[in-house]
């Protein structure tokens, strides 16, 4: 459909200078803004063709049928329609980038963006049919190798706007394949959205982590396969836990629990695994201790299956840590220093930067929980080294707790030398905005 984007970025800058639209956007609600530029003349067809928002989509935001949570959604709308900075701010989004609004008249970019958005991939979304499907299929496969890659390395930050790019490409393949050809876009729907899940999870945005693992966990139902089914349940356990409610993250670890047979050892090591962090939030000591011992017995076990599945990571030195976290959790510290000690001592693979790194992290302020001053202050330095590499705000979340966790020896040379780079480290992944603050 053609826009008129003059006349669209006019009627925009009215409706979103509108106070009780201003307030709809500080509430992240959708309905209204889409209502009053329905009245002035902007359609749903339009808004669809401008944010790569599906129009049925659109349309039950405006009706309120489904409510929109997930930040890439409000980012979409807002870089597709040109929201003003005041409009922006109300959805808790930064200013727009280079790269981001609307189309211009000739069908291109403005003059002043460069760069890409979801704008880019409305043709390749709107052709694609189910002879095409299978090729693009081949070549999403290609670009997810190399985000896994890329977070392995670097941490997630430097692919949680670029993966969003491919969501519309995937939906709109998983509705026009059929037969053999649909199962398997729905099987790497799943593994895509998942680590889209992970990824989001890892840059410190857990409403958007949730949002796609729930959209894997769909994938997962229709495809039918319990084992996979049961590890987007691990997964959606482990961000409502670090969400705050590990009473439900306990309760969703349980349900993937029972699939029984299904699941081979290390899905039922990393499923232990989140179910004793969950029971740990509770202060469950017996639960903790049960959990985390079964865990490291199924992880020495998943060593020897010959069976696939998704949880290839989950060694007993993984296992270990995991269990080590746990005690730190419960208020345990003594008990988890020698078992992050040993995990240290024996991780072998040094690729693995980011979940050394987390490692470390916890026995610092394992350390730090034990009064051991000079051992928190020596493990602190090595992460804050490994960590200015990574683009991982769920890793430096834990910096910032370390941060305060050494504050009762703020006094000492030493250690205000520790929290003042920690801090500088820190501050550097705060929003622009909040670290202006």
């Amino acid at each position: 459909m053609a826009v008129d984007i003059p006349v669209v970025r006019e009627i925009v800058e009215r409706v979103f200078a509108r106070r009780d639209v201003l307030d709809a956007c500080k509430r992240r609600d959708l309905s209204m803004p889409l209502t009053v530029l329905c009245a002035n003349g902007v359609t749903q067809a339009q808004n669809a063709t401008l944010t790569a928002i599906p129009q049925g989509r659109l349309s039950e935001y405006k009706t309120r049928k489904r409510i929109p949570t997930a930040t890439s959604t409000f980012e979409a709308f807002a870089d597709g329609v040109g929201l003003p900075p005041a409009a922006r701010l109300a959805l808790g989004l930064a200013p727009a980038a280079a790269g981001t609004g609307p189309l211009d008249p000739a069908g291109g970019r403005s003059a002043d963006s460069t760069g890409a958005s979801l704008v880019d991939v409305q043709p390749l979304v709107r052709n694609l049919s189910r002879s095409s499907a299978v090729p693009v299929l081949s070549a999403l496969r290609g670009i997810h190798r190399g985000y896994v890659e890329a977070d392995r390395l670097m941490g997630s930050l430097c692919i949680a706007g670029p993966i969003q790019l491919q969501m519309p490409v995937i939906e709109r393949a998983c509705e026009v394949t059929r037969g053999a050809d649909r199962t398997e876009m729905l099987t790497f729907a799943c593994q895509f959205t998942e680590f889209g899940g992970w990824v989001f999870q890892d840059a410190g945005d857990l409403v958007c982590a949730m949002q796609w693992t729930n959209r894997a966990l769909d994938y997962a139902l229709e495809l039918g396969d319990q084992r996979v089914i049961a590890y987007t349940l691990m997964r959606k356990a482990m961000i409502s836990t670090e969400s705050g409610n590990p009473a439900q993250g306990l309760g969703i670890a349980n349900s993937a629990l029972e699939r029984g047979d299904a699941l081979t050892p290390r899905l039922r090591a990393v499923i232990l695994r989140q179910r004793s962090y969950s029971n740990a939030a509770l202060g469950e000591l017996i639960a903790t201790a049960r959990d985390s011992d079964e865990a490291v017995v199924e992880a020495v076990a998943g060593e020897r299956q010959g069976e696939d599945d998704r949880a290839p990571y989950c060694t007993p030195t993984y296992a270990a840590m995991e269990a080590g976290a746990s005690w730190v959790l419960l208020g345990h510290p003594r008990t988890a220093l020698p078992i992050l000690e040993k995990s240290r001592a024996e991780w072998l693979d040094h690729t693995q930067v980011r979940d050394y790194a987390w490692c470390v992290s916890r026995l610092a302020m394992a350390y730090a929980a034990a009064g051991q001053r000079e051992r928190a202050c020596a493990a602190a330095d090595e992460v804050v080294a490994l960590a200015q590499g990574l683009g991982s705000r769920r890793v430096v979340s834990q910096l910032g707790l370390l941060y305060r966790r050494l504050d009762r020896w703020r006094q000492d040379p030493a250690v205000a030398g520790v929290r003042g780079r920690l801090k500088v480290l820190v501050d550097s992944f705060k929003p622009q905005r909040e670290a202006a603050g």
